[in-house]
């Protein structure tokens, strides 16, 4: 099977003077990005009402012209030298991306990186949304009109955590666009990109919503899952970025971020929901950062599925399953425990790990939230205190085990193959000595254990709650397992705050 490789490129367009014109920028590669519904959203003071299915607005040239004056261009220079930032990428390798090495090209000094991309106003009094990677180390921002008119912008504040930049100019009396819904824009309906494209101002196309709650790998955001993306076939291009997507009626649903590139190949755009930039507005505005609630437990990655359901005695598929709870979090503080099941948060349903984070990511620090949790067969409450969610702190990948001198003992299981955790992996690992259990060296491709999501260079500590210490424990659990009995794997991932994760099987 050929293996396709899709990047997500962001959609600002950096510029070097001088040295060749416009550079595409930007271009950034990843390895690897539902919403709870948001309930009734208030209007922010200053801001536009909504407008109503039935406002008049007739066709797309009506949307455009009501849209226009309250989009602007961002324009940010960035004066640093590249050796500053530490590792920012040289604008002649980007040319030579898109272009090809230029032949005998004199060197030239660096100059200022100008970043270029759109915003649109959403307020009276002069605050206007864009993308975070737009304005990000910027030392002066400068703001685009219709009319030609320019103005200076200040960044109030920045969440790179969803890529969201709120800046403020000193005029009143602007039209802001009206925030819409996204949670209540249905797949399939009519969807309108305006933006500054490669310098060419005020470009208008017009899709559809092809897909929601999609996870998007851009280096900007935070890993850990707090925003998922509007999908959309809507042509957008380098310069869209922080641009408004408007649905049929002249609403704001999506704030144009980012698009798939496969063989150089576009058409794959994704915006950030505006229900999730409005939760922040007010936070970036007073405080100029956000502050989120955070529990303090690693969650399952695979969900809650038949096999889990069985083998825990859920009544559905609803909940997240704790894996592990952090030393002296809020969840530990309100006594929780791996294998609970976070069933409700303040009387919510919680369907699964996106729409937990998104829950708890939602509440403020210090704020008390009531937990519906479900134990060893039967439903318990527990109340917990929020902190402040931390900072992003990714664990790094862990490298290949070194091939000892002698053929290690291995044995295979359910699509595992597992190995004895000799001195060499403990030393390769720097694993405590306390340690028990067995490295998982291959998995099957086909295998139950792959589909799950179970990966090499994991330790199995326990199945089914029995603990594996030796390969010849490993052998005997699955020796135990009867056809068709769910099978509970505990694993611990060996490198720095890997902590634990638990896979639910079913024995062939």
């Amino acid at each position: 099977m050929q293996t396709r490789s899709v990047r997500f490129s962001l959609l600002a367009v950096s510029a070097v003077s001088v040295v060749f014109g416009i550079v595409i920028g930007g271009f950034l590669n990843s390895p690897e990005v539902a919403v709870a519904a948001p309930g009734a959203i208030q209007p922010t003071a200053n801001m536009a009402p909504a407008i109503t299915a039935n406002s008049g607005v007739r066709d797309f040239a009506d949307v455009v012209d009501q849209s226009m004056d309250s989009i602007v261009s961002v324009t940010s220079r960035d004066d640093r030298d590249e050796d500053e930032e530490g590792g920012s990428s040289d604008p002649q390798d980007l040319f030579r991306f898109f272009f090809g090495d230029p032949q005998d090209e004199p060197q030239t000094p660096q100059r200022p990186r100008i970043g270029e991309g759109t915003g649109f106003v959403i307020s009276t009094d002069g605050y206007i949304l864009t993308n975070y990677h737009v304005v990000q180390n910027a030392d002066r921002v400068k703001v685009g009109f219709r009319d030609g008119g320019e103005e200076t912008a200040e960044v109030v504040g920045t969440d790179p955590s969803i890529d969201l930049a709120l800046l403020k100019i000193a005029v009143n009396g602007l039209t802001p666009l009206p925030l819409g819904d996204s949670e209540s824009l249905r797949v399939g309906e009519w969807v309108i990109a305006i933006g500054n494209p490669l310098d060419f101002e005020q470009t208008v196309t017009v899709g559809v919503l092809s897909a929601k709650n999609r996870r998007v790998p851009l280096p900007t955001l935070d890993r850990r899952g707090l925003v998922t993306f509007l999908q959309t076939d809507a042509a957008i291009n380098f310069g869209n970025s922080g641009g408004p997507l408007l649905d049929i009626d002249g609403n704001v649903v999506g704030i144009n971020t980012a698009i798939a590139r496969q063989n150089l190949a576009e058409g794959i755009g994704f915006a950030l929901p505006i229900n999730q930039a409005r939760r922040v507005i007010d936070q970036l505005r007073d405080f100029g950062e956000v502050k989120r609630g955070y529990i303090g437990i690693n969650m399952n990655t695979t969900g809650i599925d038949r096999d889990a359901q069985e083998y825990l005695g859920l009544p559905d598929r609803n909940g997240v399953i704790i894996d592990a709870v952090t030393p002296g979090s809020p969840a530990e503080r309100a006594g929780l425990r791996p294998f609970d099941v976070i069933r409700e948060v303040n009387g919510e349903l919680i369907e699964g790990n996106d729409q937990l984070i998104t829950k708890i990511s939602s509440y403020m620090p210090g704020e008390r939230v009531e937990l519906e949790i479900f134990r060893d067969g039967k439903g318990l409450t527990k109340s917990a205190t929020l902190g402040e969610r931390p900072l992003q702190n990714e664990p790094q990948p862990a490298v290949g085990v070194d091939t000892p001198e002698d053929e290690p003992q291995e044995s295979e299981g359910l699509g595992i193959t597992v190995q004895a955790l000799d001195r060499r992996v403990r030393e390769q690992f720097e694993l405590s000595s306390s340690l028990r259990g067995v490295l998982i060296t291959d998995v099957e491709f086909d295998s139950q254990a792959a589909e799950k999501g179970v990966l090499p260079l994991r330790i199995v500590t326990h199945v089914n709650g029995e603990e594996i210490d030796s390969v010849e424990a490993w052998d005997a659990a699955i020796r135990r397992l009867r056809p068709g009995q769910p099978v509970k794997i505990d694993v611990v991932v060996p490198v720095p705050n890997g902590g634990q994760q638990t896979f639910f099987l079913r024995a062939p």
